[in-house]
């Protein structure tokens, strides 16, 4: 009976172990494109702990990706290499922050800057220099945003670009269309004015629109080339544009061996 318990025990761990890690999943041809969302410790009474990737964490697995090859991208170099029709590097990688956080000009671009690593940015312009003011306080404190002072400062390195996030964080399927076209386009333009500098990529805030054409066509009639939606996966390359770009999120608990399956599989685990 002993003997049937501990096999029964590790037929259940290997099950376990293989939904926590995909690592029987098939190899992804693609771009990995990962989505960090706030670097640095949560504060007291988040209820969203896991979208905060420790200091730490994130400076190792930066040097992870570095000691194992991966060539960082900016969103001109997507541009750049699909106007041209030229291949990307055999490990490309294109590494985006969400919301323009205060703690990703003080966590995440000093290590950065430090190893010579891209990054790209998302920003809801009329929260520059203030805080995440569209979440709801009582489920996840606000949390301050860079200044354009900031924004600046990592733009002048030659590291760093952005990209938009509406003006307002906006959910955009959630109001007239008219108002998401203004949210879409408008940012694009106070962005360019702010940073002096033509911002090509979008995210659809929380992927609401990412799915509609009607709304994939505000983009494209604003004028971006790029656009980013909350799907999980390896994003093809060579991109017709046919749908957004997917993408990697980067959670709290993810090891080294999450990202090297996240950067391989398209996902980590099954929850």
């Amino acid at each position: 009976m002993t003997t049937e318990i501990f096999a029964a025990a590790a037929i259940l761990a290997a099950i376990l172990a293989s939904a926590r890690w995909t690592w029987w999943r098939k190899t992804v041809k693609g771009l990995p494109v990962l989505a960090y969302n706030r670097i640095g410790e949560p504060p007291a009474g988040s209820g969203a702990r896991e979208l905060w990737v420790s200091p730490e964490k994130f400076r190792i697995q930066i040097s992870w990706l570095l000691a194992h090859g991966y060539s960082t991208l900016l969103f001109s170099d997507l541009l750049k290499a699909r106007r041209h029709g030229k291949e990307l590097p055999e490990k490309a990688v294109l590494i985006t922050f969400e919301g323009a956080y205060k703690t990703t000009y003080t966590h995440a671009y000093p290590v950065l800057r430090e190893l010579g690593v891209k990054g790209n940015i998302f920003t809801a312009f009329n929260f520059i220099g203030k805080a995440d003011l569209w979440k709801d306080p009582g489920l996840e404190p606000w949390v301050d945003t860079a200044t354009i002072e900031m924004l600046k400062e990592m733009r002048d390195s030659g590291l760093i670009e952005f990209g938009s996030l509406t003006m307002n964080h906006a959910v955009l399927t959630a109001i007239p269309a008219e108002d998401a076209a203004w949210e879409i386009a408008e940012s694009k333009k106070q962005l360019e004015t702010a940073l002096g500098l033509e911002i090509r990529a979008f995210a659809y805030p929380g992927g609401a629109g990412a799915s509609s054409p009607d709304i994939r066509a505000m983009a494209r009639t604003a004028g971006y080339a790029l656009d980013f939606g909350s799907g999980q996966g390896i994003a093809a390359w060579p991109h017709d544009g046919d749908e957004p770009f997917s993408r990697l999120f980067i959670k709290r608990r993810d090891t080294n061996l999450d990202l090297m399956l996240h950067l391989t599989r398209g996902a980590s685990s099954l929850f």
